[in-house]
């Protein structure tokens, strides 16, 4: 679709849910949850109270704040696997010779995109995820002090860049901590470690992987220029992140370049960090789909643990919906 198509997209499914009867509260917070013998009967917000008794809880995978009010309202999260690294930069131009050969710059094709995964040394998985053929790398810290990366697309994907982020699975053995928020500390540590590394004035660090994969300190860029705004800084990426995962990124690129001809090219660009992935947390929940301790609550979707991307994320979302229709209005016959 394209982020700047997908705009209009939202605004449109905005206008559809309020002809149909529905509400849209903007700058709303969820702040509290009202319950009765275990079960829902209203929510508080930053903008007052409503009588609640069934809420599809679709939080994102980074509102923190609302993760530690679920804590303090005595619901079960639990801490989950995720995958932390950085955001992978190529001419787009090498990714289509890669995949078109000869065929490579046809009108007729649409940009090269891949997907890649492999398990390296320690048990993990190193991956490609959230692929932006003809795209930029963007800003996506959601506090002070952070620095975050995100990829994206425009319809046209008539960008120089092809970015994408080249991740490593964490466990919450590698937290060191029973804390079931821990997975979100072990996030805050290593974007904060990012903020510093770029000079502490929101620009992300980054080199080139050849520097990269031959531990040299990075000076500058070549080619392939990071399209991170405001600023991207040559500084030693592994410095803000854990030995294993940065170990884990050497060896994926190295296999990666055997299935992507020039995925090691030297002036190719990684930009750290990325560590969003997907949540942290999971909101424990039971066969119904209710959240373990209160009925009437849906947790769903990528934020509550049980996605990992934009279609799974909507399909569990129309299974809840399909749980509470059932509910409220069973099938007959």
């Amino acid at each position: 679709v394209g982020t700047d198509l997908l705009r209009g997209v939202i605004t449109s499914i905005r206008k559809e849910i309020e002809s149909l009867g529905g509400e849209v509260h903007f700058n709303t917070a969820l702040t509290g949850l009202e319950r009765k013998n275990g079960q829902l009967v209203g929510i508080t917000t930053t903008n007052g109270s409503f009588a609640c008794e069934t809420l599809v809880f679709a939080v994102g995978h980074s509102a923190r704040d609302t993760f530690s009010m679920l804590m303090d309202s005595g619901l079960v999260l639990e801490c989950k696997p995720f995958s932390v690294g950085f955001r992978a930069e190529h001419l787009q131009t090498e990714i289509d010779k890669s995949l078109y050969h000869g065929a490579a710059g046809h009108p007729a094709l649409p940009k090269g995109e891949y997907q890649l995964s492999q398990h390296v040394s320690g048990g993990r998985c190193v991956y490609t995820f959230c692929m932006c053929p003809g795209g930029v790398v963007v800003a996506s810290s959601s506090a002070e002090n952070q620095v975050v990366t995100n990829g994206m697309s425009y319809h046209s994907r008539s960008e120089r860049n092809a970015n994408s982020a080249v991740i490593v699975q964490v466990n919450p053995s590698d937290f060191a901590s029973a804390d079931p928020l821990s997975g979100i500390i072990f996030q805050e540590k290593l974007e904060n470690a990012a903020f510093r590394l770029g000079g502490g004035d929101y620009s992300a660090p980054a080199m080139r992987v050849g520097d990269f994969l031959n531990r040299k300190k990075p000076e500058h860029f070549g080619s392939v220029a990071p399209t991170y705004r405001p600023n991207a800084v040559p500084r030693d990426i592994r410095k803000c992140m854990p030995p294993a995962i940065s170990n884990g990124i050497e060896d994926g690129i190295r296999t990666f370049a055997r299935q992507i001809h020039n995925f090691d090219m030297y002036d190719a660009v990684l930009t750290a960090i990325e560590s969003r992935s997907s949540s942290p947390v999971r909101i424990a929940r039971d066969e119904n789909g209710e959240a373990t301790r209160l009925k009437g609550l849906y947790p769903v979707g990528e934020g509550a643990g049980y996605a990992g991307g934009i279609v799974s994320a909507a399909v569990d979302g129309m299974r809840a919906a399909e749980r509470i229709i059932s509910r409220f209005k069973p099938m007959r016959g």
